[in-house]
């Protein structure tokens, strides 16, 4: 009966150690800043961001300008758009109306998965789509857009450089979730609220782990060792390899892709390392346990005694 109960404490604190970091690491994307800034926050360095942004600038300006500027504009448009757009990408100020977005982002996100968890879910894929609100962006952007473009198109008597405010308006862009067939999101969302208590599954795992060596008798203590750190290594390698590096899939455009492409490596490079660390030190338990068994298993020398006979 020890000898279950010991294989079963540590089994199940392989289970928790797992989820306590996994649970820190959501915890950390969705109520910490630095995660978040970290992934994503350089994107607007990017080559691809700017080649996106400058197309939706010059659509717009196809669209709401009169033909007729668009017609005398031609290919300068491209080009002081382009330049425009590079300088504009490149200022304190933009990046600090990136990181107030990325961070409005993730609060509203969070809020938006305890709403979830606290009211329950319709089922639909839609109940976790992410709303990324641009406001801070296009407010920062405006001031020097308008500037460059008064400078560039200003000599064009019959153009008002007022109207380039169409330029940064309130933009609001909605990313669906895309999630497997069969899924729920109330599990995204129970995860969510599971996280912030990761210290507490740490805790657990460290405690089933002491109950788990103190029950198992003799040799067994080491080898219930040695199965709590073979599903440990694992999950972790499992996680290391999947969760940890995922993959976000294919978009309809390189510019886009670049940037998926971008955020992907950044994720991997924040979140996987705690997994190659959590991984080598299961592996360092599975080594303990069979050393440990090993010795444990070694019979004693058994000391000799008596005289020794003189051969005749």
């Amino acid at each position: 009966m020890r000898q279950v109960l010991s294989v079963t404490s540590l089994l199940l604190a392989a289970l928790l150690a797992a989820s306590s970091l996994a649970g820190f690491q959501i915890n950390q994307l969705l109520r910490e800043e630095e995660p978040i800034r970290q992934i994503a926050g350089d994107l607007p360095e990017q080559d691809a961001f700017s080649r996106i942004v400058s197309a939706e600038l010059l659509n717009r300006m196809d669209s709401e300008l009169p033909s007729a500027v668009s017609s005398l504009l031609g290919d300068r448009a491209d080009s002081t758009v382009d330049s425009i757009v590079a300088s504009m990408l490149e200022n304190e100020r933009t990046a600090a109306a990136w990181d107030e977005t990325l961070q409005e982002t993730r609060g509203d996100y969070t809020a938006q998965l305890e709403g979830v968890f606290a009211e329950g879910t319709t089922g639909r894929a839609s109940d976790l789509d992410l709303a990324v609100d641009l406001g801070p962006m296009t407010e920062a952007m405006t001031g020097p857009l308008r500037e460059g473009l008064d400078s560039a198109l200003g000599w064009l008597p019959f153009l008002d450089t007022s109207s380039f405010e169409f330029l940064a308006p309130e933009v609001v862009v909605d990313v669906e979730a895309t999630l497997e067939e069969g899924a729920d999101p109330y599990t995204w969302a129970l995860l969510a609220a599971v996280s912030e208590h990761w210290l507490v599954l740490a805790a657990l795992s460290g405690f089933l782990v002491v109950v788990g060596l103190l029950l198992g008798p003799g040799r067994s203590r080491w080898l219930a060792l040695t199965l709590g750190g073979l599903l440990a290594l694992g999950l972790g390698l499992w996680i290391a390899l999947t969760v940890a590096s995922p993959e976000f899939g294919a978009m309809p455009d390189e510019s886009s892709q670049s940037l998926v492409d971008h955020v992907q490596q950044r994720f991997t490079e924040w979140a996987q390392p705690a997994w190659w660390v959590f991984s080598g030190a299961a592996g360092a338990a599975v080594v303990l346990g069979l050393l440990g068994s090993v010795a444990a298993h070694s019979p004693q020398q058994p000391r000799r005694s008596g005289a020794r006979r003189e051969s005749v």
